[in-house]
C-alpha cells in the first residue's frame, strides 16, 4: 500500500515537473517559424499512392497498441526502437487499414493500468518516454512518442465535455501539455529519420491551439503531400472542420468529396469511407448530416477497405449503422455478420443495436 502511494505521488510530482518545463521551454514560436518547419520536414520526399497490401492483416490495433503499451511499461526501448523503425519502414497496416505505426504511437501514449486511468498514470508513462528519449536522444520514435504522450494526457485531462462544462485547470492541462507536445514536435523535425506520425501530432497540437483554416489547411497539404495513403490526416482534418469544432454544416461533406474525387478508385472510395465513417454515430450532429452523404461511395469504401485490409469490427459497425439510416438490408446484414460486438460509441444503446440487428438479419432468402 505504501510503496502504491509513493509510486502514485512520484507520478503526480513528475507531471507537475513536467508543466513546469513547459511553461518555461515552451516560448510562444512565430506561425511563420512554424510553417517552415513544417514545409521543411517533408522536403526532398514525396509519398507514393499505394491501393495494395503485401499480405491482408490479421493483427487488430487494439490488441496491437496494447503489446506496445506493454513494451513501455516494462522499459523495453530496444525492441520499441525496432518494432517502430520496421514500422515506418514497411508502411504496416492493422486490419482494416489503420496504419501500425499511428497505432504504435496511440499505444505508447495509453498507460496499460487495467484500471481507470487517472493523472498519476499519465505522469508515469511520460516519465517512461522520457527515459526512452535519454537512452535514445537521436530517436524520432522516442520523440514522437513523448509528443504523443503528452497529447494524449491533453486530452484525457479536458474531457469530453462542451467547452462550458470544462474547468480552468483541465483547459490549464490541456493547453500546457499541448505546448509541450509542440515544442517535442519541433525539436523531433530535426531529426534524421522522418516519420508520417510526425505530422499527424502537428495537426492534432493545431486542432488544440485552434489554428486558423488557412494554416491547418496548409498543414494538412503538406501531410497528404507527404504520404498520401495515411488516411489519419484526413480524418484529423475532417474532425477539425466538423460542426463541433472549426466548421459549418456541409463543410465536411464537401471536403469528402473534394478529397477523394481528386483520387483513383480504389483510394477515392476508401478515403470517402475512412473521412466519413469516424462521423458514424446516433447523435445529434452525425444524425443530421449522415443522410446526406454520398452512400454508394460509402458502401463501396467499405467494400474496398475490406477486400484489401480485412474487416475489422469499428469498420464493420460503422458501415451497418450507416447501412441502417439508409435502409439497406443487405449492405446491414453483411456489416453484422463481421460485427464482433456492439461498439457503445456509435450505437450508444444495446437497444438500438439490437434492434438493427434483429432487421437485418431478417434479411430475406
Amino acid at each position: 500500500m505504501i510503496i502504491g502511494c509513493l509510486v502514485a505521488l512520484s507520478g503526480l510530482a513528475g507531471l507537475a515537473s513536467f508543466r513546469g518545463i513547459a511553461e518555461a521551454a515552451n516560448k510562444p514560436v512565430a506561425m511563420d517559424a512554424v510553417m517552415k518547419t513544417i514545409h521543411d520536414y517533408g522536403s526532398g520526399h514525396k509519398g507514393a499512392l499505394s491501393s495494395t497490401a503485401a499480405t491482408k492483416p490479421s493483427e487488430v490495433d487494439d490488441v496491437y497498441s496494447a503489446r506496445i503499451g506493454k513494451l513501455v511499461a516494462q522499459e523495453d526501448f530496444a525492441q520499441l526502437e525496432k518494432i517502430g523503425q520496421q514500422d515506418r519502414a514497411e508502411k504496416g497496416r492493422l486490419l482494416g487499414a489503420v496504419w501500425k505505426i499511428h497505432a504504435f504511437y496511440q499505444g505508447a501514449a495509453t498507460p496499460v493500468t487495467g484500471k481507470n486511468l487517472n493523472s498519476a498514470d499519465y505522469g508515469l508513462q511520460i516519465s517512461k518516454m522520457k527515459k526512452w528519449v535519454a537512452a535514445y536522444p537521436d530517436s524520432t520514435t522516442a520523440r514522437l512518442a513523448l509528443a504523443y504522450g503528452y497529447l494524449t494526457f491533453g486530452s484525457f485531462a479536458r474531457g469530453a465535455e462542451y467547452a462550458d462544462k470544462v474547468s480552468d485547470s483541465q483547459w490549464g492541462d490541456y493547453k500546457s501539455s499541448t505546448a509541450q507536445a509542440k515544442a517535442v514536435l519541433l525539436e523531433a523535425s530535426g531529426l534524421k529519420e522522418k516519420d508520417p506520425a510526425w505530422y499527424y501530432g502537428m495537426l492534432q497540437v493545431a486542432h488544440n491551439e485552434g489554428w486558423d483554416k488557412a494554416h491547418f489547411r496548409e498543414l494538412f497539404d503538406q501531410a497528404i503531400a507527404f504520404e498520401p495513403n495515411y488516411y489519419h490526416y484526413y480524418r484529423a482534418y475532417a474532425n477539425y472542420i466538423s460542426p463541433q469544432w472549426y466548421g459549418e454544416p456541409g463543410e465536411l461533406m464537401e471536403f469528402a468529396e473534394e478529397v477523394s474525387d481528386k483520387l483513383p478508385e480504389p483510394n477515392s472510395s476508401m478515403t470517402y469511407f475512412q473521412i466519413m465513417s469516424s462521423f458514424a454515430c446516433y447523435c445529434e450532429e452525425s444524425m443530421k448530416e449522415l443522410p446526406k452523404i454520398d452512400y454508394p461511395k460509402y458502401r463501396q469504401g467499405y467494400k474496398n477497405v475490406t477486400r484489401i485490409y480485412g474487416a475489422s469490427n469499428l469498420n464493420a459497425n460503422r458501415l451497418g449503422f450507416v447501412a441502417v439510416i439508409f435502409k439497406d438490408q443487405e449492405a446491414a446484414h453483411d456489416a453484422f455478420t463481421d460485427i464482433k460486438q456492439m461498439d457503445s460509441e456509435i450505437w450508444y444503446t444495446q437497444q438500438i443495436f439490437d434492434g438493427a440487428s434483429a432487421w437485418a438479419s431478417a434479411l430475406p432468402q
